[in-house]
Parts: C-alpha cells; structure tokens; sequence
C-alpha cells in the first residue's frame, strides 16, 4: 500500500498516472502480475525507448518495481505492481515544521545486541571475522561497519538526546535502509521488522525480501554478489498523535510515552522477535553498502 499523509506529497505519483500508456502499463501488471519491457513496446505500439521512459517514470513514482532476470534472449528487466493500493489522506495534518536538530549513527555503533545467525557484518573493505558467527558482534572493529545482518534478535542504538531545558520536542523523525535477511537470497523472504524506543513499541515494517538483482549504488565492489544489495528505506515518526511507518500509524505510542527528557537517554530497538509472524530476519544498510551512503539518520523537530 502507498499512504500520501496529504495531497501535497504525491507530486510525482500524478505525473506519472497522467498518461494513457502509462496507466494501461499498470492495468497489464494487475492483470498479469510480472511482464517485461518488450511486451510493453508491442502491446502499445511504441518503441523501446518510449516505454524505458514511461517505465522510469512509474518506477520513480514508486508505483512499479523493477527486477531483472534471464531470458532466451540474454538479461531483460521484469516489472511488477510495487504496491495493491494507493491511499491519499485528505483529513490528514501537514508534517510538523520547527527547529530541527540532526544527526547519523553509524550502523556498527549499537550498544546491545542479541542475534542468531545467519548473522554477520562487514566494513567497506572487509567482512569482520566471519559469517554466521555472533561472536564478531563483539570485536572492536564493528564499529567501521557499515552493514549488518542477522536472523532474528535484535540490536539496540544510543540515540544523541538534542533535547535542551525549556524546549519542546514536537516530532521525532528516524530512517534507515532496510531488507530482510534470507538465508542464500530470495527477492520474496517477508519479515517484519519491529522498532521501539526506550523499550516502548513503535509498530513494525513488513520487508518484502532480500534485494539483490542489481547492485546498491554505494557497494565496495568487491562486495559478494549473492548478499543483500540494497534495502528499501524507512521513515518512523512519532509525534503527539502516535507513531508512524512510511506513513501509515502504526502504534499508539506517543512523545510522551517515550519519557524523553534533557541529558536522558534513546535507546533505539530494531528487532526481528521470535513472535513475528513473518520471521525473515533483517539487513541495515549504513555508509559505504545500500542505496543511500549514510546512517541512521535522527531529526529533532522542535517547536
């Protein structure tokens, strides 16, 4: 499902939903589920440059994904239906705006972790220790990684506390780049990813799968191909009205509830729970692996 908070955030779905062409693209993946692009060209009588243009419009709309695969005829790129529902929320309140404070954690930096392998976590020019050994959590140099992975568990995260006496924090914003963690890989491995703060649930994120039919944009290039490449990245917000993922609520939990004062900690949860009903572990993406080069990145916003 794709949720617009408000009508204003959907400029480039718009765009791309204002074509003929492109609106009979995604009728054909409804009724079809996976096509390539050389059907595309003959069903509507254009050309292959034509529709790669009409297929980078939907792709970067977030209506449609993209994945490759092997034909007779060599690699083609396959397109599928990147969500069932596309929801806009009129009666929904605009983003909170004020002073905003930020930060990143590197994705070694946790300060806990309980994990099952298969499990593992590398820097940009090595994997540290070796794979499915929980142990290497431990070792010093987990702090230069910039992924990890692991089955199920769970790694916890200080967040820096910008929260000064006499302000007012209006909004906690967090995102990071996230996959499931199959064991071999498997572009459909569902799990649900599950965040809280300060011990308080947030909700979860339901990964699709482990993506690794291209690679991430950042991967060192020696990084093995049959690993995770890249993730999808995640927005959590919590504000006076509950908790929010990729803009869907997903939890009642509130500022308040977190407890957060000056000169007191965050603690950031990110967890695979034995009790998921879509057990598929998790991979976080940090700087140097992924799509995005960065962290964890932590917005304040206050009034």
């Amino acid at each position: 499902m794709i949720y617009l908070k408000d009508f204003k955030t959907g400029k480039l779905i718009y765009e791309a939903l204002d074509s003929e062409i492109r609106l009979g693209i995604l009728e054909e993946l409804l009724i079809h589920g996976e096509l390539n692009l050389a059907y595309f060209a003959k069903r509507f009588q254009v050309s292959n440059g034509a529709i790669t243009a009409h297929i980078k419009k939907l792709h970067e709309a977030g209506l449609i994904e993209i994945t490759t695969a092997s034909g007779i005829r060599g690699t083609q790129k396959v397109c599928r239906l990147a969500a069932e529902k596309l929801i806009i929320d009129f009666t929904g309140r605009p983003p909170a705006e004020g002073n905003v404070e930020s930060a990143q954690i590197d994705v070694g930096h946790y300060i806990g972790y309980d994990i099952r392998p298969t499990c593992g976590l590398a820097t940009r020019e090595h994997v540290i220790g070796q794979f499915d050994d929980p142990a290497c959590f431990s070792y010093p140099e987990r702090v230069k990684a910039g992924i990890l992975w692991f089955a199920a568990g769970y790694v916890e995260y200080l967040i820096p506390n910008y929260l000064k006496e006499g302000g007012e924090l209006i909004e906690l914003r967090l995102s990071m780049e996230l996959a499931s963690e199959a064991p071999g890989y498997s572009a459909y491995y569902p799990s649900d990813i599950h965040f809280f703060v300060n011990g308080h649930p947030l909700g979860f994120y339901t990964s699709k799968g482990e993506y690794n039919d291209r690679p991430g944009t950042v991967n060192p290039a020696w990084w093995y191909g049959n690993l995770g490449q890249y993730g999808k990245k995640i927005m959590i917000s919590v504000n006076r009205e509950g908790t929010f993922i990729a803009g869907v609520k997903t939890s009642g939990t509130t500022l308040r509830d977190l407890g957060i004062v000056p000169g007191g900690q965050i603690v950031l949860r990110i967890a695979v729970p034995d009790s998921a009903e879509h057990l598929g572990g998790v991979t976080v993406f940090g700087k140097n692996f992924g799509d995005y080069d960065e962290g964890i990145v932590c917005n304040f916003v206050f009034k």
